[in-house]
């Protein structure tokens, strides 16, 4: 059951989310170019949400509630909950994190589950409480697939993801992703009929063409980050390197590449730690952020993910099979 183009899929997302996260360490003098980067690079986790529906409906025909439950409480949630202490001691004791008004005049223990409920202790995060929703509703989920008839409201999914955005509480961000996982769903569901169509080369340049049209407009016409047309974007990205990596699949034989794959989840639980600290730490020394140009974010972008994929390897080499238990991978 072991699909060669979602594993490369998978190394890219990852790509994706440090390099959307690279930028913020900088500060940015050619706002053209920072731009450019926010429209092209960030909001990967689009592609991170369509990877897990795919993947999600690939698996369900062996789809078992009590043991759905137990793995993503034992992968996912239990990794977040280690992970997450650092931060939330930081942020509970010595520290104060941008929060709504009000927030530290909770008690510490409600601080801390208002973290863990949310996320915002650590950039990236809020992403674990909202994917926790799908793992909720998955049972329902796999009835759905199995009579097709909810694969008919994917336009008026898509559309709804357009209207509320994904800033906000986890209910908000689940309803804004929905739609990229049920299209990583669909995908997969028709999969004999959809592969060979995406992988063709007049498809794949349609898709290319649409996801610069959608990056182009936005650059020119629309302001801000995470917009509606950017959400466009990143589903065009998905098909686009879906169809790529689905022609290529028989040349895809790269050890280096299978390892960030491997990697790729445990990358994202510590990968803003070490942007985090980096930043810091120059800030210390040179009392300013550094200044972005294109050659240091490619730099400090691939050497973050090389590291941290480094990082991770030598804790799966450490923990055998109880790594998953710590940093997800």
């Amino acid at each position: 059951m072991f699909l060669g183009y979602i594993h490369y899929f998978r190394a890219l997302a990852i790509f994706f989310i440090i390099m959307g996260h690279s930028i913020d360490i900088f500060i940015w003098n050619d706002i053209y170019i920072e731009r450019t980067l926010r429209i092209l690079l960030s909001n990967g986790t689009v592609l991170f949400v369509f990877i897990a529906g795919y993947l999600f409906q690939h698996l369900s025909s062996k789809f078992d509630t009590k043991k759905h439950f137990k793995s993503k409480i034992k992968n996912v949630i239990t990794p977040y909950f280690i992970v997450s202490i650092p931060a939330i001691v930081i942020f509970t004791t010595i520290l104060e994190r941008d929060m709504w008004a009000g927030f530290y005049d909770n008690s510490i223990l409600e601080q801390v589950g208002l973290f863990y409920l949310t996320g915002m202790h650590v950039p990236g995060f809020w992403f674990i409480p909202m994917i926790a929703i799908f793992y909720v509703i998955a049972p329902i989920l796999v009835k759905t697939d199995k009579n097709k008839t909810i694969y008919f409201c994917l336009p008026l999914f898509i559309a709804l993801s357009c209207f509320v955005s994904r800033v906000g509480h986890p209910p908000q961000s689940f309803i804004h992703f929905f739609s990229a996982y049920l299209l990583g769903m669909y995908c997969s569901k028709f999969k004999e009929i959809i592969n060979p169509l995406i992988s063709r080369n007049i498809f794949i340049a349609f898709t290319f063409t649409l996801m610069s049209f959608f990056a182009v407009y936005e650059f020119l016409f629309m302001e801000g980050t995470f917009t509606y047309i950017n959400y466009l974007q990143k589903l065009s990205i998905c098909i686009f390197f879906l169809g790529l990596f689905i022609k290529f699949n028989s040349y895809l034989n790269s050890k280096f590449i299978s390892v960030i794959a491997d990697t790729s989840f445990g990358v994202f639980f510590i990968h803003s730690y070490y942007l985090a600290s980096g930043k810091l730490l120059y800030l210390k020394i040179n009392g300013e952020p550094a200044v972005g140009n294109l050659v240091l974010y490619f730099i400090i972008g691939i050497s973050s993910l090389l590291i941290c994929t480094l990082i991770i390897t030598l804790i799966k080499r450490g923990f055998g099979k109880h790594s998953k238990l710590f940093v997800g991978s």
